[in-house]
């Protein structure tokens, strides 16, 4: 049986983040971001997994955080929350498909500079 993450944001209920299986990935990012073209401050928590047999991602918690949040993270095990989100593996076909629509966009969007 793995390791996972309780993880309790200001006084909420925790959430035991985990997965019972042999190969796996669980995280707990906080970021802390300023954009170069935006002066807003975005503060989140992300809480994932990911199944590395069965190559599916996991989501616990998304939230955005505000100054003065208490964050308590405690190793634990067995007896983790079933996920929020499942998210499937990603086929070729599908990064494909999302390469090319990102081709036709920066061709669209650069297309006098092609011209010269």
């Amino acid at each position: 049986m793995g390791h996972g993450f309780e993880i309790r944001v200001n006084n909420n209920e925790p959430i035991r983040a985990g997965l019972d299986v042999d190969r796996y990935c669980v995280t707990c990012i906080l970021d802390a971001t300023r954009r170069k073209d935006n002066p807003d401050e975005e503060l989140n928590i992300n809480i994932g997994g990911y199944d590395a047999d069965a190559d599916v991602h996991f989501d616990w918690l998304k939230a955005e955080l505000q100054p003065g949040d208490t964050i308590q993270i405690t190793v634990v095990s067995g007896d983790y929350d079933p996920p929020s989100n499942t998210r499937p593996r990603i086929t070729e076909n599908d990064i494909i498909a999302q390469k090319l629509k990102y081709y036709n966009v920066l061709k669209e969007e650069l297309e006098d500079y092609l011209r010269e």
